[in-house]
């Protein structure tokens, strides 16, 4: 999987939940302008920081590698 994935999919997760990016920056305890440069891509993210935001999130690492925004709007007709 690309690894833009994993960062767009880190906010998509955090939107849905209704969680701000103030919010999860201070659980991590890391600055807003640091988490938003996870957000974008801009660092890389190790092992443990994203342990950290799957338990922020409250989902699994496995979740956040496989999920797919898309799900949420596909029809069945």
């Amino acid at each position: 999987m690309a690894k833009s994935n994993v960062y767009l999919n880190i906010r998509k997760i955090r939107e849905l939940k209704n969680l701000t990016r103030e919010y999860v920056a201070e659980e991590l305890k890391m600055s807003m302008s640091g988490y938003g440069k996870i957000e974008r891509g801009e660092v890389d993210l190790t092992v443990t920081k994203l342990m950290e935001i799957s338990k922020v999130l409250d989902v699994s690492i496995e979740f956040i590698f496989k999920f797919d925004v898309t799900i949420f709007f596909n029809e069945t007709k």
